[in-house]
């Protein structure tokens, strides 16, 4: 039977109390963290765009949470029977597992390309980005196509009502075309992370998640699969914004490097 819901919560909260003891003894062993220091106060020079960076993450994930929320409610009210529901919950159990490599590509461009720039210049860091951001399409291109081809082999895995299997057919196929937007739009939120430009971010998120949440609340998404094309223009609005952004006037382009030697 295990600890229920309680033991649950219990043995996240420990794995979690115990991955952050164990980061701590590597950066300790790397000497990147000082056990004398850990408990002193910084300056606010120091702490001032941390603040400002950790308000605008947490306003970035507030506004997400927000547009996924609006969506699962709508969804729910969807239809008595629960049919919408479940089938809504699959689709999105299908689409995490893509979300989660899409990470990966988010967290590689974070750390890399600052990386680069700090070790090798500004053109390398560039090289860098536009490398993340053919590899991220690459990837997103993959998992969509993958997921296209094995959806009629897995839906059967996830139930056994012909409803619900029906139901999952086109939200599975949009979801499928989401992963290839996906590719740029995480390496482009992973490369504006890295070079610390959390204000660009959050207005990218704020413009998407507002065409999402309007989509879902109008009479387009009164069903399942105007939720998902939902979905999917928050996503290819975002992976726009991201794409023109890195182009056109984030710090590796033209206009980008140009203002930061004039500030220079």
């Amino acid at each position: 039977k295990g600890f229920g819901v309680g033991g649950a919560a219990i043995a996240t909260a420990a794995s979690e109390g115990l991955s952050g003891l164990i980061y701590l003894k590597l950066l300790m062993r790397r000497k990147l963290v000082q056990l004398s220091r850990i408990f002193k106060m910084p300056s606010w020079s120091s702490l001032k765009p941390l603040l400002q960076g950790g308000a605008a993450m947490l306003l970035f994930q507030l506004v997400l949470n927000v547009a996924f929320v609006t969506a699962a409610r709508r969804v729910q009210a969807m239809d008595p029977t629960g049919v919408s529901a479940a089938a809504y919950g699959i689709v999105m159990q299908m689409y995490s597992v893509g979300v989660v490599c899409h990470v990966g590509m988010k967290a590689s461009a974070a750390a890399l390309v600052p990386s680069e720039k700090v070790s090798k210049g500004v053109d390398a860091a560039r090289i860098m980005a536009d490398k993340l951001f053919i590899w991220g399409s690459i990837v997103g291109i993959g998992l969509g196509t993958a997921q296209m081809i094995i959806l009629p082999f897995i839906t059967p895995m996830f139930t056994t009502i012909p409803e619900v299997r029906e139901a999952i057919k086109f939200p599975a196929l949009i979801t499928s075309l989401i992963q290839f937007m996906n590719g740029p739009l995480f390496v482009g939120e992973g490369v504006m992370v890295g070079m610390g430009k959390f204000k660009a971010l959050t207005s990218c998120i704020i413009i998407g998640a507002s065409v999402m949440v309007a989509s879902i609340l109008s009479p387009f998404g009164k069903t399942l699969n105007g939720v998902m094309l939902s979905l999917a223009a928050f996503n290819c609005i975002q992976a726009v914004v991201m794409v023109w952004y890195h182009l056109k006037i984030g710090p590796f382009s033209k206009r980008g490097r140009a203002k930061s030697e004039k500030g220079q």
